[in-house]
């Protein structure tokens, strides 16, 4: 995550987390964005019409942050989460579309999934960008990032095409230098990382439906 944008994939990582998915836990189971309100009707072209979930942490050291002259009401470099994190909550089947769009005050990045469920979900800046499932380091572009985890994600079907990550002409004039897709889950808890250039800036989180999207604002 200025270095160019790299695509990652898990390869074997998510393949085992496909496995042990199933084997040990069967019951666990948006270029620009139009936002839309919770209830899925349409809205004007500005900020998602949902609150942001309430930050629990503490903020991050103001070394950290890159020099923003106003910080758009509502985003804050603070955890945010679901009130119910880390309890699994609806199901929201699998990844089906990562997107990456431009606005004025902030860059979007909109996770998509097939189920209808309201996603829980958990999103941070952490220090090491690790594979949930083999603790191993992973290559993520960028120079700060975000850590996306959500509930409750279903393992995919056999036979189900891997969505592509954000692409490096949408990633472009962004503050986003990287945004993989989320496709399956590990135990119902799906996970990946957003890497932000120019180190970490404030953000916040909604969810919208109809389809279930989870979308991160990303302050310019």
């Amino acid at each position: 995550m200025t270095t160019p944008p790299r695509t990652r994939r898990r390869g074997a990582g998510l393949a085992l987390a496909v496995a042990v998915a199933v084997a040990v836990s069967s019951a666990c189971a948006t270029t620009s964005e139009k936002p839309v309100s919770t209830s899925g009707s349409a809205s004007s072209d500005g900020p998602p019409t949902s609150a942001p979930a309430s930050s629990t942490s503490a903020p991050a050291s103001p070394s950290a942050s890159p020099s923003i002259t106003s910080v758009p009401d509502g985003f804050s470099t603070d955890e945010q989460r679901s009130p119910t994190w880390p309890r699994l909550g609806p199901s929201i089947g699998s990844g089906t579309a990562v997107r990456v769009g431009r606005h004025s005050a902030y860059d979007r990045v909109v996770y998509e999934f097939a189920g209808r469920g309201k996603p829980t979900f958990r999103v941070a800046y952490v220090d090491e960008t690790l594979d949930p499932v083999t603790g191993e380091p992973v290559d993520v572009a960028g120079d700060a990032f975000l850590s996306v985890s959500v509930t409750t994600v279903m393992v995919p079907d056999e036979g189900d095409e891997q969505p592509a990550d954000a692409s490096a002409a949408s990633l472009d004039g962004t503050v986003i230098a990287a945004a993989p897709a989320i496709w399956g889950g590990f135990e119902g808890y799906g996970e990946e990382f957003i890497g932000v250039r120019g180190g970490q800036r404030p953000f916040r989180v909604s969810v919208l439906t109809e389809p279930t999207r989870l979308v991160i604002d990303v302050a310019k």
